[in-house]
């Protein structure tokens, strides 16, 4: 997914190959299962930091249309080539041009993360908050400071026929950011090029971010482990966060 520090731009051609072992299919039925426990309504909805438009597939093919929206002109023109019907806008999450429109807005693979600033963070839910209808939903989920670190301690690498991928991931615990460099190396006919760019994430404890979500006019209704309905712990590394417009 693509955020608000422009991470995704060289490697927007290549995303796809990189995110190609995620199931998007379970991951978007987890967020319906959790819509659902919550009586959450699913349209209109809005998906933040849509990307390449891989999480706003599988709610097109189950008859769900959405809106999709991200900072990434790359990332948007193979979304609207996967999604030619469906409707896309190049804005940040802090300046979302919708106001009092959807019923649901969804961010999902911690895009928020990418929001590196706490007030920054409220200004994005603020902004959220003005595009949702009353009573309406926003679920989204969001790397703990634990689950960042825990990604730092291990570099990944991952191949296919003509994609490598290297990251090397630094975690600052004082500013609870990881840095992550990433390296792809592209295989073009007999030779290779390669690009890099780099990713800048910041954990976000529980506390804070239900502190940000009622500041910014939110009820915070739930917190799960990410992908599960369990209560989350100090040891999860992402969580799902469900909230309502007050």
């Amino acid at each position: 997914m693509s955020n608000s520090n422009k991470s995704f731009t060289k490697i927007a051609k290549y995303y796809d190959m990189l995110m190609e072992d995620v199931n998007y299919d379970d991951w978007i039925q987890y967020i319906l299962d959790i819509a659902e426990l919550f009586d959450a309504k699913l349209v209109p909805m809005l998906d933040i930091t849509c990307g390449t438009g891989n999480s706003m597939l599988p709610f097109f093919e189950r008859g769900i249309k959405s809106i999709g929206v991200d900072n990434s002109l790359e990332m948007l023109k193979i979304a609207k080539l996967k999604l030619p019907k469906s409707s896309f806008i190049h804005a940040t999450v802090k300046s979302l041009p919708f106001p009092r429109y959807f019923n649901l807005a969804i961010s999902i693979f911690d895009s928020l993360n990418y929001i590196l600033n706490y007030k920054d963070l409220l200004d994005a839910f603020y902004s959220v908050w003005e595009s949702l209808l009353p009573e309406s939903h926003f679920i989204f989920d969001m790397n703990t400071p634990y689950g960042l670190e825990v990604i730092s301690q291990h570099d990944i690498r991952h191949e296919n026929t003509d994609l490598i991928s290297v990251w090397r991931n630094l975690y600052n615990r004082k500013d609870k950011l990881l840095t992550l460099h990433l390296t792809l190396f592209v295989k073009k006919g007999n030779f290779w090029s390669r690009v890099d760019e780099i990713h800048r994430e910041r954990g976000y404890n529980e506390d804070e971010v239900i502190i940000g979500l009622r500041k910014t006019g939110f009820k915070a209704l739930g917190t799960f482990k990410c992908f599960e309905h369990s209560n989350v712990d100090r040891f999860t590394k992402r969580i799902l966060y469900v909230a309502k417009v007050k």
